[in-house]
């Protein structure tokens, strides 16, 4: 798809490039010399910017329901089993703000292994914050516990 240059190419003088994203980041190339021209936000480009809200939304009703029944009803936080009505939530264990700062792409940060069945409480207690590496770490060998 051909996509305006904001000036001619330093190098062919060519008006018209194309979109490359590397890393997550779209770079605008010169569609005669191919040559680099510049980084683009996605709002130039007409790419859905990402946000805390587009990566928690991308975290599919399947793999909600997978971590749910991984826990058993009970937080994997502070083993707390609420009633019915109050159920459980699905957080990060490394926060969406943290790991945008990390530049950790958004299916890391969805994955299986950073996600985790809170109560309400613990997901508020983590907030944006990082998860004690103690508590993580107690967290996974619970896991492999109950996976063996």
């Amino acid at each position: 798809m051909s996509h305006a240059l904001r000036k001619p190419c330093p190098r062919c003088g060519h008006t018209d490039g194309y979109i490359v994203v590397k890393g997550g980041q779209d770079t605008v190339r010169c569609g005669r010399c191919h040559s680099y021209q510049y980084c683009a936000p996605k709002t130039e480009t007409g790419r859905a910017v990402r946000s805390i809200v587009t990566v928690h939304d991308a975290v599919d009703r399947d793999l909600r329901l997978k971590i749910l029944f991984r826990a058993t009803g009970k937080c994997e936080i502070c083993g707390w089993r609420p009633a019915e009505e109050e159920g459980l939530c699905v957080g990060h264990l490394l926060s969406v703000k943290v790991g945008f700062q990390a530049g950790l792409p958004d299916d890391l940060l969805n994955s299986e292994e950073n996600l985790a069945a809170m109560c309400y409480a613990c997901n508020a207690a983590i907030g944006d914050g990082v998860l004690p590496l103690r508590l993580a770490i107690a967290i996974l060998q619970h896991r492999r516990e109950e996976s063996t």
